[in-house]
């Protein structure tokens, strides 16, 4: 008696994927959100069935375009394990290099979009001018402003350009110069807080419960980052930390990405220091044998596994998982108990991604 139900998309007001949300709503409080997803199924496992390893990269990095550097690496780690490749470790710190700088554009992108949907737009165009400064250096070392087909099966399909070492080191200067005041900026506005703590909780057994990585669930507490556990190169060979929160709200999912930037800045300026020469591919080798591989990578959302197959040199089986797979069910439990009006911020605290979702 009294709940009435709020139908939400699934296209939406503005340039963004779709996804049907229905609101069971008693006065403005939420007490049940469905999600129905599938909006954007492109068909990916079976795109992949019988395309070599060129075509299979390419489809797997545009699994989910905004974390394509990821999705690139976690396809190149599952080959290479199939093959018995090792890529170069020029190839591996250049991967390192771009998986950092995608994690930089969206994090800067996701702290500007929370803060503009509590209508605090001033973060919002400080927010989108470093990431674009971001997107703007990725273009000036690797030609493409996503970085996308850049990382290959054996290696990586781009050398840093000559001068991509000065974009880099501009890029670290600006955002080291303007990020802080950001971030002060957030923490110190009245109504931006009120709308941030507190809002859209996760618990953390829940969390726990549902094996959810990234900001997800290192705002709960859980500290898994695919690149120290298990680990993959070059990060086993560079110093970083793995913030985590225990409050499990939308505050705490916007300080784990502010951490998390402060950490990809300091990775980049180790991975500039410490590149070597050398080659940027390995030779993949006789593709005759059946034989599977299973890789993994840390995009910005968390953890992305992918896992092959090979038969007759090609592709026979191939399978990618999102995080947003396990972070999902997690925004219909935090989004309970909120009103109606905070779900674009819960929302968008964690931004997970349809299409990554839907294959």
């Amino acid at each position: 008696e009294g709940i009435h139900q709020v139908p939400v998309g699934p296209i939406h007001a503005g340039v963004i994927e779709p996804g049907h949300f229905r609101f069971h709503v008693q006065g403005e409080t939420v007490v049940r959100l469905e999600e129905r997803l599938g909006y954007v199924h492109k068909g990916i496992e079976s795109l992949m069935q019988g395309v070599g390893f060129e075509q299979g990269a390419r489809l797997a990095a545009r699994t989910s375009g905004d974390a394509t550097v990821a999705y690139a690496i976690a396809f190149a780690h599952a080959a290479e394990a199939a093959l018995g490749v090792q890529p170069p470790p020029r190839a591996a710190y250049l991967r390192a290099l771009m998986a950092e700088l995608e994690r930089l554009a969206n994090h800067f992108g996701d702290i500007g979009a929370i803060c503009n949907d509590a209508s605090f737009a001033l973060m919002h165009a400080q927010c989108g001018i470093l990431r674009e400064r971001t997107l703007r250096a990725a273009d000036a070392c690797f030609g493409h402003r996503l970085m996308m087909d850049c990382v290959a099966p054996g290696g990586v399909a781009r050398d840093l350009a000559a001068d991509g070492g000065k974009a880099v080191a501009a890029l670290l200067r600006e955002v080291r110069a303007r990020f802080p005041a950001l971030v002060e900026l957030y923490d110190n506005t009245a109504s931006l807080q009120d709308r941030t703590v507190g809002t859209g909780i996760v618990r953390k057994e829940l969390a726990r419960q549902f094996g959810a990585g990234g900001y997800v669930g290192r705002a709960c507490g859980l500290r898994f980052d695919a690149r120290r556990t298990p680990g993959y190169a070059p990060y086993d060979r560079l110093q970083f930390e793995v913030p985590a929160l225990d409050e499990g709200d939308v505050n705490a999912r916007v300080w784990i990405r502010i951490r998390e930037v402060e950490q990809s800045l300091s990775l980049i300026e180790q991975i500039m220091t410490e590149l070597p020469g050398g080659a940027l591919r390995a030779e993949l080798g006789a593709l005759g044998e059946a034989s599977e591989g299973l890789g993994f990578a840390e995009s910005f959302r968390g953890d992305v596994l992918a896992w092959l197959r090979i038969e007759d040199g090609r592709i026979a089986r191939c399978h990618l998982r999102d995080p947003s797979w396990f972070q999902w069910p997690l925004l219909e439990a935090a989004i309970e108990g909120n009103i109606v009006a905070d779900f674009p911020i819960c929302n968008k605290s964690f931004n997970c991604s349809y299409s990554g979702h839907d294959l």
